[in-house]
């Protein structure tokens, strides 16, 4: 066997630990990734350049990841947003959507492509989240960029540090502000409220926090502090409506909300 040849092989074992170690998290996810960054190369190759190119950026950078010390759940974290992403992007080429194609894939003279820089952006965060409900989302965001191209990779890491910051309750919150008509959230603010439950308060904390980095509005009011928040009017702009979409946050189970659209009301 040729020393190409073992390199690739030694990859592909690895690749394939690292999505293994995943499947606690990524669940079907990982049949379909096997198959796309572990399989026979030209598994990836009949998908197309595009497929190939996505498929060896996302090789390089679990490779490179596998490689590293890591504890047991972060193999799981990590495992499972390349899996997830993988089979996703196998999954939305087989449909007949189309990557990319504005150089996002092609190396740089540096040797790495933005793919590939995001790829471990991601990653690296995913591996240090110790709320494991969020990485299903990352995986989604590591997707999502692989098929737009408005998202340059600038962006596309200032998203993933923004997802990395925010609580997997804000994320359900970010949903809530999008679903909440269905859950008759109160329509004014706290001013004047004597006291506030420690249920509620935290999450009027969060609701201004999401405020202050203008990923939400409240109607257009300025809010100086927590108890300016209306739940009702909340709204998603500028970034925040980037991180819903690309973190694919509609899919985030409204069971999940029920808990602060509680205390919300």
């Amino acid at each position: 066997m040729s020393e190409n040849a073992d390199a690739e092989a030694e990859e592909s074992s690895g690749i394939r630990r690292l999505i293994n170690a995943g499947a606690e998290i990524a669940g079907g996810a990982v049949g379909g990734a096997l198959g796309f960054l572990a399989g026979d190369p030209a598994g990836a190759a009949f998908l197309g350049a595009g497929g190939a190119a996505a498929a060896m950026a996302l090789k390089h950078i679990g490779q490179e990841v596998s490689e590293r010390l890591l504890g047991p759940r972060e193999a799981t974290r990590v495992g499972a947003v390349l899996a997830i992403a993988a089979a996703e992007i196998r999954q939305r080429i087989e449909q007949g959507e189309c990557l990319r194609t504005d150089g996002f894939f092609e190396r740089n003279p540096v040797g790495r492509s933005d793919a590939e820089e995001v790829a471990e952006s991601v990653l690296l965060k995913s591996q240090r989240e110790p709320e494991e409900k969020k990485i299903t989302y990352m995986a989604h965001l590591l997707s999502s960029v692989a098929f737009d191209p408005e998202i340059s990779a600038h962006m596309a890491h200032q998203i993933s540090k923004a997802a990395e910051q925010l609580t997997y309750r804000q994320l359900c919150i970010m949903k809530l502000a999008v679903v909440k008509d269905e859950f008759g959230l109160r329509a004014a603010d706290y001013r004047g409220q004597g006291s506030f439950p420690k249920g509620l308060y935290q999450i009027l904390y969060e609701c201004f926090d999401l405020y202050h980095r203008g990923f939400v509005n409240f109607g257009g009011t300025v809010a100086f502090g927590p108890t300016d928040v209306v739940p009702g009017k909340m709204t998603l702009q500028g970034l925040g409506a980037d991180v819903f979409n690309l973190m694919k946050l509609a899919l985030i189970p409204n069971d999940d909300l029920v808990p602060i659209a509680t205390q919300l009301r």
